[in-house]
């Protein structure tokens, strides 16, 4: 296994921390803590663009579909510990049947589930922010050395 080198590592972070605040900036920061998912995503697709839970397609459907299901969930029986535990395995099981596994995206049925969000949580500010950050790594992957992202885009 190959340990990245600092300048690998500190370029990633470079990238991360104007991609973000791009982010939240434009989403507005007040829907922060609705996007914390983000976060992770953000560190995958930085520090690991080839990782297959990378793809864009992996990506943009496994957010949006797990924030869909945790919605479906609080309109169809409410918020609760049982609805939010089967919201993350409602995801899981959906990624891994889609071949479509993007680890962060299961913290999606959690935040709408806590926050109590209606559909329109898909339209903003999660699928904006996907786009924005999906278009910063594209962007910021042809100014660093190395493999361009994305490898494959499905």
């Amino acid at each position: 296994m190959k340990l990245a080198t600092l300048k690998e590592a500190l370029w990633s972070g470079l990238g991360i921390v104007p991609s973000m605040a791009l982010v939240l900036w434009v989403i507005d920061a007040e829907h922060g803590l609705a996007l914390t998912s983000l976060g992770s995503t953000a560190i995958l697709l930085f520090c690991y663009p080839t990782h297959e839970g990378a793809r864009p397609v992996a990506v943009l459907v496994s957010h949006l579909l797990g924030a869909a299901i945790g919605i479906l969930l609080f309109k169809l029986i409410g918020s609760n510990i049982w609805t939010m535990g089967a919201g993350v395995a409602l995801i899981a099981v959906a990624m891994r049947l889609g071949n479509i596994m993007h680890p962060p995206a299961a913290a999606n049925p959690l935040i709408v589930l806590n926050l109590h969000s209606d559909w329109v949580f898909i339209a903003y500010p999660l699928a904006p922010a996907l786009l924005i950050l999906l278009a910063a790594v594209f962007l910021w992957s042809r100014l660093r050395p190395g493999p361009t992202w994305p490898l494959r885009w499905l």
